[in-house]
């Protein structure tokens, strides 16, 4: 099997910049199979790619390599971090996009400045190119992770709220939307079934700003055309969607938004 590199960014597709990561890797890693997860991330918005990547990366075997650039600081003294988890490579600025590897039990960290493995010279504005790109390519033909650089103990983490138990309910967030308009939360399927063992989904409720949702349901097609369905999605996150229709913009829900589920 050739190595595998997924690919997300804040790049869109207009301009060359993904084309030309897609070459700095492969000018090191000719085998090498990118998998470009989205380049669709806001702007800068560190947070969102951290989601796709915790929401995309354990559907790739093991020894895949994740490249993440969303970095709006990069040329300042910020540092480019890569980390050993869930028995694969993530590689990335240390803004917080790297944050399910970060959290994972026993990764291990490690700047990025060894300068050997860069493509030079290293522009000030395009460290996906010149740093993170061949980095995740060496790592991809088998470097060790310590080459690149020292351990590092403090990395910056996300210091999001997470799930908890309340009042009897289990209370999240919306995390993201999709391009469908659906809004996925912070909420796992593990989460809803350790907070209310025994209870089938569809004695659940789900409550998002002034609308309650009766039973968590198995597909979109569920319900009605334009009703709200609350279902369990495909990245095993509590999903709110409009059946055929686009539940952000017709319900006003927005990313941060509080989510409850709790029984009948």
């Amino acid at each position: 099997m050739p190595p595998l590199v997924t690919f997300t960014s804040d790049f869109g597709l207009t301009d060359w910049f993904v084309g030309v990561v897609h070459g700095a890797v492969h000018a090191i890693c000719p085998a090498a199979h990118v998998v470009d997860l989205t380049h669709a991330i806001p702007p800068g918005d560190v947070t969102c790619a951290a989601f796709v990547l915790e929401a995309a990366a354990a559907d790739f075997p093991p020894g895949t390599v994740h490249l993440a650039v969303v970095d709006p600081g990069v040329g300042t003294s910020r540092l480019a971090l890569g980390v050993a988890a869930h028995g694969q490579h993530f590689v990335g600025p240390d803004n917080g996009v790297l944050e399910w590897a970060l959290g994972a039990a026993g990764a291990r960290v490690h700047a990025l400045d060894n300068e050997r493995w860069f493509r030079q010279p290293v522009s000030h504005t395009f460290h996906g190119r010149d740093v993170f790109a061949p980095v995740a390519a060496h790592l991809a033909q088998g470097v060790a992770l310590a080459s690149f650089g020292p351990a590092v103990e403090n990395p910056v983490r996300l210091r999001l709220p997470a799930p908890r138990a309340e009042g009897g309910a289990l209370r999240g967030r919306i995390a993201y939307r999709d391009r469908f308009g659906n809004a996925l939360t912070n909420l796992t399927a593990s989460a809803i079934a350790a907070t209310f063992p025994g209870v089938p989904e569809p004695e659940l409720v789900v409550e998002v700003l002034d609308r309650t949702i009766t039973g968590i349901q198995r597909s979109y097609g569920d319900v009605p055309i334009g009703a709200l369905v609350a279902l369990l999605g495909s990245s095993g996150r509590l999903e709110i969607a409009e059946a055929h229709g686009d539940a952000t913009k017709r319900f006003g829900l927005g990313i941060g938004d509080v989510v409850r589920v709790r029984a009948r």
